[in-house]
C-alpha cells in the first residue's frame, strides 16, 4: 500500500531588525508561559510569570500596562500585544533582578518535595 506524501521546506531568515527588541530569552519566556494554557485566557499563562506570592498583583499590573485584555487566549494576541507584554515583563526584571530567575515549575517541585515530607513525618508520627 502506498500513500501520498506531501513534503515542505521552510527556511527562515532572521530579521535585520526584530519586531521585539528585547534579549531572545526574555521573549522566549513570556511567549512560552503565555501558551503554557493555550485554550485558556491570557491571563493566566502571565501569571506564571510571577512567584506565587506576587502573582496576581504583578500579573494585573504587567497586562495593564501593556494595554492587554486578560481574557484574550494566547491565540488571539498580536505581534504588538507580545511587544508590549516583553518590553513591560523587562521593565519589571530591571526592577526586580530575581524576578527572570523565576520558574514555575521550581517552585512547583518544591512544593511537591515539600508537602511529601510534611506527609511523611504525619505518617512516621502515627505509628507511635
Amino acid at each position: 500500500m502506498t500513500g501520498k506524501v506531501d513534503v515542505t521546506i521552510i527556511h527562515f531568515t532572521p530579521l535585520v531588525q526584530p519586531k521585539i527588541e528585547q534579549p531572545f530569552k526574555l521573549v522566549e519566556k513570556v511567549v512560552q508561559n503565555v501558551f503554557q494554557f493555550r485554550r485558556k485566557y491570557c491571563h493566566q499563562g502571565i501569571q506564571i510569570l510571577f512567584p506565587e506570592a506576587e502573582r496576581l498583583k504583578k500579573a494585573e499590573q504587567m497586562l495593564m500596562e501593556a494595554d492587554v485584555d486578560p481574557t484574550l487566549r494566547p491565540s488571539q494576541l498580536s505581534m504588538f500585544h507580545f511587544k508590549n507584554l516583553c518590553n513591560v515583563y523587562r521593565k519589571m526584571c530591571d526592577e526586580d533582578p530575581n524576578l527572570f530567575a523565576y520558574n514555575f515549575r521550581e517552585e512547583l517541585r518544591d512544593r511537591k518535595r515539600k508537602n511529601n515530607s510534611n506527609l511523611k513525618v504525619t505518617e512516621d508520627d502515627s505509628l507511635f
